[in-house]
């Protein structure tokens, strides 16, 4: 995956920001002359839930999306890795585009279900708080037809409500890590966060090496964190790199290192 100029998730709450009652219409169909024009060059970031998805849908390792299908970042306040669909790499966009719409609509990105309603979060002394507001393209159609909608009902029917509390934890590390300054630039601390993050089936590779869970301070033996299902997982590893961002265990930048000076360097993500 390229790495490429840093991207920012720090933004200030838009002014014109949704509210639970508030209602729009909209209905995207084959049959509206701008149908897929939005997914020519989309800014999708995934979170470890839309990668997990994604590669549960396709039925292909999660190190296998993350090659083909993505670009890596570094956030720009916190200098943690991002992902992103990569949108840049064919001439018809998305790389699950298809010309009757998306190729994995039931495993679609969350950001993709959400649309035209955009999100945007921000930390406060209360924890996380997730703004919405609709995004109106000059070219969609898709404004002037269809039911009237409020951001409730939306979020419902596009099943995007049941994952904004995992989402939300995810993008608090990004958040919180970019007020207390940029990550060191430590040898194999972004990689080690890219794959304790993104990359499930690395993630699982890292726990099952006696060597990494000393390293990273993790006491039950492999098959404890092994026997989790993958929601549990990711969860799991939220968890641990909230803690580890925090400074537990010497921070992530000595756990890092602990795991590059390992015996034979087993356990050292990839």
């Amino acid at each position: 995956m390229a790495r490429e100029k840093p991207v920012s998730l720090s933004r200030e709450a838009l002014p014109e920001s949704l509210f639970p009652d508030s209602s729009f219409s909209f209905r995207c169909h084959p049959g509206l002359a701008c149908f897929n024009q939005c997914c020519l060059a989309p800014t999708v970031v995934l979170s470890p839930y839309d990668i997990w998805r994604l590669q549960d849908g396709l039925g292909i390792s999660s190190g296998e999306l993350l090659e083909r299908y993505t670009l890596r970042h570094p956030e720009e306040r916190s200098n943690l890795p991002l992902v992103f669909v990569d949108a840049f790499s064919s001439p018809k966009g998305c790389p699950f585009l298809t010309p009757g719409g998306c190729g994995v609509y039931p495993h679609r990105p969350g950001a993709c279900r959400l649309f035209p309603v955009t999100m945007g979060s921000q930390l406060t002394p209360q924890g996380v708080v997730d703004h919405y507001f609709c995004r109106r393209l000059d070219y969609c159609q898709g404004f002037n037809d269809g039911p009237r909608w409020t951001l409730e009902s939306w979020k419902a029917d596009q099943n995007f409500a049941g994952e904004e509390q995992d989402r939300r934890a995810w993008f608090e590390l990004i958040l919180r890590q970019a007020l207390a300054g940029p990550l060191p630039a430590t040898p194999g601390a972004q990689d080690l966060f890219f794959t304790l993050a993104y990359d499930l089936d690395g993630l699982r590779r890292l726990l099952s090496e006696p060597s990494f869970l000393q390293a990273a301070g993790l006491e039950a033996a492999p098959e404890t964190y092994l026997a989790l299902d993958d929601p549990e997982l990711l969860r799991f590893s939220c968890r641990y790199l909230k803690a580890a961002l925090a400074g537990e265990g010497g921070g992530l930048p000595a756990v890092a290192q602990r795991i590059a000076a390992g015996p034979r360097g087993a356990g050292r993500p990839g």
